[in-house]
């Protein structure tokens, strides 16, 4: 079996945080007010399981500013879109909610092609 890359395995696991952060945002709905214990137990787990594969990776070297961006915005995405798909949302979803959703998407994926030097305050690498 090969070895997988630190950098690789990083993104892996904010990736997969991003995704969990929809189980502890989606779980609070359903705590009702933190007095249900098993919607308690799943919410605080997801949470912390989350907050793992955000820390994890800075250790490997991803950059607190990079990975926060990806795994919130991921988070952020799949928990609204989510909350909608099970009625969570006493609004409608609407175009303009849509095209917020498509921007955050589009800042993520800005910020991961980003030099990491440019977006920590330093200057931009020269060609």
């Amino acid at each position: 079996m090969m070895e997988m890359n630190n950098t690789v395995l990083a993104w892996i696991l904010i990736i997969a945080g991003g995704f969990l952060q929809l189980g502890w945002s989606v779980g609070l709905a359903y705590t009702n007010e933190f007095t249900d214990p098993m919607w308690d137990a799943i919410t605080i787990i997801f949470l912390v399981l989350s907050m793992i594969c955000l820390e994890y990776p800075m250790r490997l070297g991803v950059a607190f500013t990079t990975a926060y961006a990806v795994w919130i915005g991921i988070g952020v995405f799949f928990t609204v879109v989510v909350s909608y798909a099970l009625g969570l949302e006493d609004n409608e979803f609407t175009l303009g909610m849509g095209l917020c959703l498509m921007l955050i998407i589009a800042g993520v994926v800005g910020l991961k092609l980003t030099p990491v030097e440019y977006i920590e305050g330093h200057e931009p690498p020269t060609e």
